[in-house]
């Protein structure tokens, strides 16, 4: 593993950083009128991180392509496979977004359970601030300092990136599945990770302090089983995960990468780019995640969650599907001051 890391930081500064200079040396003598704060953002286009060797305990270099120009670079290919001996995993994933829902979801007579309104409340259904369309309910926690229950979701579902404030309401289902801000507020937004445009980011994580009386499950995990408790080991490449969300409901998929740097992602606000970040692909011919499942809580086939899904592509991976990005839950958990919650069950 150190050996990688140690590659991986070889290749970003002598191969990568080069390379990228001048691609945006040479975009900016093209570059059309527009607003400066677009312009002067990041868009690198290649993530590095790690990926499962061809042996038990190896690992080796995961590559993942944004951009087609860097896909049919075969120069570029050349040199990252000469630079980690062939021992190189390179794959295009395409541009990755947010994984809240479109506005142009269909509605109909036979939502599935994870769209319509749940009380008691249960993971990975529907949820999001009152301006937001609808993401996923990743999970409840307690607040360490306060002892108050909260749900857990993303910075883009309960606090509208950024410009939500707090005591903002908290719907569930989401709005766009026909929450209304008094009707069905659950919450109000308590704790945000704000999201840098300038810089990496390490998650797109926020929670909400759950309204007195609201009924919630906090261990079913419906077509799974319950929530076990919080993984207490780093997750590898090749580990089986499951998540439960508010669009594709129970999916099964593998731990493809993990450690992701310089992963770009589409935002309203433009692109932000994150670090440390883990990637997982659907098992079998489908995608493990879609627009709306922002928020899930991913498990691992124990039951001990370990990750929280924000963002994903829908084309590339080894089975075409596209991939789904999350953000290690420890690390969300210690930046908010989380704990799990599993045995809180009001009637």
């Amino acid at each position: 593993m150190s050996s990688v890391r140690a590659l991986k930081a070889e290749v970003s500064a002598d191969i990568l950083g080069p390379l990228l200079r001048e691609a945006r040396e040479a975009r900016s003598f093209g570059l059309a009128a527009g607003p400066i704060r677009r312009a002067v953002k990041p868009e690198r286009g290649v993530a590095l991180g790690i990926a499962r060797g061809p042996g038990p305990d190896q690992y080796r270099l995961a590559v993942r392509l944004q951009r087609r120009t860097f896909e049919d670079d075969g120069d570029l290919r050349r040199r990252l496979e000469s630079a980690a001996h062939s021992e190189v995993d390179i794959r295009y994933v395409g541009r990755i977004a947010k994984r809240t829902t479109a506005d142009t979801a269909v509605h109909g007579p036979m939502l599935p359970w994870f769209r319509l309104r749940q009380r008691p409340l249960l993971i990975g259904c529907s949820v999001g601030h009152h301006a937001v369309t609808a993401g996923s309910l990743g999970g409840f926690f307690r607040h360490r300092e306060t002892g108050r229950t909260v749900l857990l979701s993303n910075n883009h579902v309960l606090a509208n990136e950024d410009l939500a404030k707090a005591g903002d309401a908290v719907l569930q289902p989401g709005r766009f599945d026909g929450g209304r801000r008094f009707k069905d507020r659950i919450g109000t937004l308590a704790g945000t990770v704000p999201m840098k445009t300038e810089g990496s980011n390490l998650m797109d994580a926020a929670c909400a302090v759950m309204a007195e009386g609201v009924p919630f499950d906090p261990r079913a995990v419906t077509g799974f089983g319950v929530v076990r408790g919080l993984r207490n080991r780093p997750i590898e490449p090749g580990d089986e995960v499951f998540k439960i969300g508010r669009t594709t409901g129970l999916t099964r998929g593998v731990v493809t990468a993990i450690e992701l740097d310089d992963v770009v992602v589409d935002y309203d606000r433009g692109q932000i780019r994150f670090d440390r970040q883990i990637e997982i692909e659907g098992a079998g011919d489908g995608a493990f995640s879609s627009g709306g499942d922002s928020g899930a809580l991913i498990l691992d086939r124990e039951g001990d969650a370990c990750a929280l899904l924000f963002a994903g592509s829908d084309h590339g991976g080894s089975n075409g599907k596209g991939v789904t990005n999350a953000n290690d839950l420890t690390l969300v958990m210690e930046t908010l001051n989380l704990e799990l919650a599993l045995e809180q069950l009001i009637a």
